[in-house]
């Protein structure tokens, strides 16, 4: 049974905070009855809004009080899922009612006041093996009779539900099931965020995983195709992220990809290619209003992992309507929304032209943490080619920021108030490599050598009658990709799965081979697929570590950044989060999940390794409160106001930067 939070949990509670609370209450007590309690206010979008901008009205938790947050409720979402169990997204509050998603895709809907389950939807294996991409709500028209709906994405499927019971809904798809693959080209269809609503579509978009995608409408009462606009032609690669929406304008903002590293090879092609950039479509037509590349070469795909966030600021005694979109490179870049103009200015890099605003070093430096780990990490960084945007090679290249570094899935918060654009970043650098796949070489040989003894020659398992055959037993892998994704196959295969160990003695190229063959071999066990001339293969990217496993760049190595954007100064940086390993070193650690920002000057976020939950002073960055978490939060908070009482609701997840997973989520408030 896994550990849970007890009430009242926190780690830091200033004693003024304390006092503060029981004076308020003393006077509370003789006004009972004689004010209304205050309006519920909704978390009714992903993220907050169709802007993605993480920001929440609610002024009841203050700086003065946040240090008296207690565990209000818990929610066991249910099952984990198998492989690495996650839970990346955050739940929609609407009228009371809290809807939100468990590691395996069941829908669920609580009491927002209290974490009483409502209603159940288990979707079955359709969830299996997917990642969460949000909740998305329809509020109903004169032509549904006012009826609301909610919606989401498992897999390859659009889930259609009646939001006041959990039913499948009627009409829409099959049996409140629509499969995007049947009315899509691409293949496989990955569904990259959780879409936005518009009048009566909601709107997806839609990749193969690589460089072909769409962006598409369905209708909300059947699911009828609107209309679908590919990307590729228009912007050059498939749609790598979530969606900011601007209402008024029905302009919609869509960051694009190319495969880029699998398109290289061992050697960049010749001459420029739009890498990546960020495209803004009409919803009322689907057609491209502009398009305004990123990066025109790149050395690794998924530089943009980032939902845009559209911004309002003065600048100049002007009032700018713009869109940010913060990058895993670290660059910041601002464009107008109309015309896609670049209003952040720009530097020269390695070759190609990019922001020259910043939210993390563009230079790497061995960690001095200690000496004898900093000579290591710096003979190894100077054996590799270091050179901004080289593709990996044989030898081995070193990209700083790295691969999973910058600002990922979580996004960007904005806070209007003060015109500044509030960030969690990671800082570390990654190994990339080419390995050559000699002459000879078979996936199948590789697998048969280290798996066939447990998992049979056929990929079948072992059961009774095939014990003596082949010793120790093993599950089925037939259909395992349907049930795991390639990184949890790989990461089993590394570190050890249940009874089965890992397999560090093997080498990268045997680990990639037996991913491969368990993904992809068909029937016919006899075919020789060993290969007649060397070829190439890329490597897992490496983060580059010291002996202790820390990062080997010098610290911080992670930060909450507030950036102004009227100025383009940082206001203030603070390392953020820590590691269980090494607790206590206030260097910062690796994150994922986006923060939310409040009216009433307050920055909260979970995202790190080391389980806590954290709320910072929005204005200066110093940290007010932290609790525990039993898994790792690394899904955006929820923040809302239900039966009079402000809440901050996460989903403790865990299982994105190591163990444990878990299924719960957290709210908090002020005590009653």
């Amino acid at each position: 049974m896994r550990p849970r939070i007890q009430p009242n949990q926190i780690l830091y509670r200033p004693a003024s905070s304390r006092l503060s609370a029981l004076a308020v209450l003393s006077v509370g007590i003789t006004l009972v009855g004689c004010a209304p309690a205050p309006p519920d206010v909704d978390w009714p979008t992903y993220l907050g809004d169709e802007a993605r901008t993480h920001y929440s009205p609610l002024t009841d938790i203050t700086p003065s009080n946040v240090g008296t947050l207690e565990v209000a409720w818990r929610y066991d979402s249910g099952d984990l899922a198998p492989g690495i169990s996650v839970m990346d997204t955050s739940p929609l509050v609407i009228d009371g009612v809290l809807y939100g998603l468990s590691p395996t895709l069941d829908a669920f809907a609580l009491n927002a006041a209290t974490g009483e389950e409502l209603w159940r939807h288990e979707v079955g294996d359709v969830g299996i093996g997917h990642s969460q991409r949000g909740l998305l709500w329809w509020p109903g028209d004169a032509d549904s009779g006012g009826a609301s709906r909610l919606f989401y994405v498992a897999g390859s499927y659009l889930i259609g539900l009646d939001p006041s019971g959990g039913e499948p809904l009627s009409g829409f798809g099959e049996g409140g099931a629509l499969d995007l693959s049947t009315i899509l080209d691409v293949e496989p269809a990955t569904v990259q965020g959780p879409g936005v609503v518009f009048g009566d579509q909601i709107v997806l978009a839609v990749s193969d995983g690589g460089s072909h995608g769409v962006v598409m409408a369905v209708g909300v009462a059947d699911g009828a195709a609107a209309w679908r606009t590919p990307t590729e032609p228009v912007s050059g690669g498939a749609p790598t992220a979530g969606m900011a929406l601007d209402v008024d304008k029905a302009l919609l903002f869509v960051p694009t990809e190319a495969a880029m590293a699998m398109a290289f090879g061992p050697k960049p092609p010749d001459g420029d290619l739009n890498a990546s950039g960020l495209l803004a479509l009409d919803l009322r037509t689907g057609e491209s209003r502009w398009f305004r590349p990123i990066y025109a070469r790149e050395s690794w795909p998924g530089r943009l992992a980032s939902p845009p966030t559209l911004v309002t600021f003065e600048r100049d005694g002007v009032v700018v309507d713009g869109v940010a979109l913060a990058t895993r490179r670290g660059h910041l870049y601002v464009l107008d929304r109309e015309t896609g103009e670049r209003l952040s200015p720009t530097t020269e890099q390695g070759g190609q032209s990019v922001s020259a605003w910043t939210f993390t070093r563009q230079s790497i430096a061995a960690s001095s943490r200690r000496p004898e780990a900093a000579e290591a990490v710096g003979e190894l960084a100077a054996s590799l080619d270091q050179t901004p945007w080289t593709p990996p090679s044989l030898s081995g290249s070193l990209m700083f920021p790295g691969t999973d570094a910058g600002v990922g899935w979580g996004g960007a918060a904005f806070d209007p108030a003060s015109g500044r654009l509030i960030v969690n970043t990671q800082e570390t650098a990654s190994v990339l490599r080419l390995l050559e796949i000699p002459a000879g070489f078979s996936d199948r040989n590789a697998y048969f050598a280290h798996c066939a003894r447990c998992h049979g020659a056929d990929r079948k398992g072992l059961f009774e009658d095939r014990a003596e055959r082949y010793g120790a037993g093993g599950p089925s892998l037939i259909g395992v990709g349907d049930r795991l994704s390639r990184k949890d196959i790989r990461t089993a295969i590394d570190r050890g799965r249940g009874s089965m160990p890992g397999f560090e003695h093997l080498s990268e190229l045997e680990r990639i081979a037996i991913v491969r063959y368990v993904l992809t071999a068909g029937d016919d066990f006899t075919v020789d697929d060993r290969t007649t001339e060397a070829s190439h293969v890329f490597a897992e990217p490496r983060t580059l570590r010291d002996q202790d496993g820390l990062p080997g760049n010098s610290p911080p190595w992670g930060t909450l950044t507030a950036f102004d954007l009227a100025t383009g100064a940082v206001d203030w940086q603070v390392p953020l989060g820590e590691y269980l390993s090494h607790p206590n070193l206030g260097l910062g650690a690796e994150n994922v999940g986006g923060p939310v920002v409040t009216a009433s000057g307050l920055v909260v976020l979970g995202s790190t390794p080391d389980m806590k939950m954290r709320v910072f002073d929005a204005g200066s960055g110093s940290i007010l409160w932290d609790a525990d978490l039993w898994a790792a939060g690394h899904a955006t908070p929820t923040v809302y106001r239900a039966s009079g009482r402000q809440f901050v609701v996460l989903a403790s997840g865990g299982g994105r930067l190591g163990p444990p997973s878990g299924s719960e989520y957290v709210a908090f408030a002020v005590p009653e």
